[in-house]
């Protein structure tokens, strides 16, 4: 049953991030809705809460800075622009490898993970405040 449920969760979650996909190429970073901000912000909270009952903690490791800056994003703190735009597809890149790798040990993913958390933790310190 267990089995069932994990692999309704990353077949749900994959058809999420290819919606977040086609929605990240629409996204303009000079005016950005707040319903693609919204979006992208939902699908992050929702993996980053979900994802450890089906054993995958390292989503909730990258969701949870990206979810923060989408936050951040919908409230004006931060402002949109391309950077983020790209680093925001590399992490539904990323998660999706996660997914469709299921319970193998991706030493490659570690790499990519830790520099994509380093962004958007860090945002504040990178500059990415401002529009390109």
């Amino acid at each position: 049953m267990i089995d069932k449920i994990k692999h309704i969760f990353i077949e749900e979650t994959n058809n999420d991030l290819m919606q977040l996909k086609k929605e990240l190429q629409l996204v303009e970073p000079v005016k950005p809705t707040g319903e693609a901000v919204e979006k992208i912000f939902r699908a992050m909270h929702t993996i980053k809460g979900s994802a450890p009952m089906f054993g995958f903690t390292q989503l909730t490791e990258i969701a949870m800075p990206v979810e923060s800056v989408y936050r951040d994003l919908y409230n004006g703190k931060i402002v949109l622009n391309s950077t983020i735009i790209d680093k925001t597809k590399d992490v539904v890149s990323l998660i999706q490898e996660v997914l469709n790798k299921k319970d193998e040990c991706l030493p490659s993913v570690e790499e990519k993970k830790k520099t994509l958390i380093d962004f958007f933790t860090n945002i504040d310190r990178l500059n990415v405040r401002t529009n390109d």
